[in-house]
Order: structure tokens, then sequence, then C-alpha cells
């Protein structure tokens, strides 16, 4: 029992890093793109974009066809990282009851 108490506690301290780290990379490309309109300074700035618009690109489409337009604003970090929080609560809340 000791065994699975502490394989939980491993995947759910995975999961809380995991799901910190992907807010993390979609507001330091808010940041970025403010800081750095339409460019992409070094490797780093390359990574974040790269790492992020897997997540961000879908969301903007779902966005986009709802409103039925291009808001001035791009939403879509706002929404990835509610969804990003909503889906880490339902993990951990899974992975919780499973004990």
């Amino acid at each position: 029992m000791e065994g699975t108490i502490v394989l939980t506690d491993i995947l759910i301290r995975a999961i809380d890093w995991l799901f910190q780290l992907a807010a993390l990379l979609i507001v330091a490309r808010v940041f970025v793109s403010w800081i750095f309109p339409g460019q992409r300074p070094n490797r780093i700035f390359d990574f974040i974009y790269r790492t992020t618009e897997p997540i961000l690109a879908p969301i903007r489409q779902h966005v986009t066809r709802l409103m039925g337009y291009h808001m001035p604003i791009d939403i879509s970090p706002m929404v990835a990282i509610l969804l990003l929080l909503a889906t880490r609560y339902f993990l951990v809340s899974v992975i919780g009851a499973l004990i």
C-alpha cells in the first residue's frame, strides 16, 4: 500500500510540474510577444514559440470560429491556462480517488 501512495505522490507531483511548466511557457510567450512583436530574437524565444504553438493554435482557431472574427487581442493564452488548470485539477482528482 505504501508503494502505491509513493508512486501516486510522484505522479501527482510530475503532473503538477508539467502543467506549471506549460503555463509558465505560455506566460513567457505572451511577454515575449509584447516585447518583441512579430520576431523571435534567439533560440530560447524560438523554443518557447515551438513549444506553446501546439497548445495555442487549436484554441486560437476555436476562439476565432466562435467569435466569427479575429479579435484585436489574442485571448488564446488565457483560455489555454484556464484549460490547463482545469485539466490538472481533473487529473489530480482522478489519481487521488484511485488510492
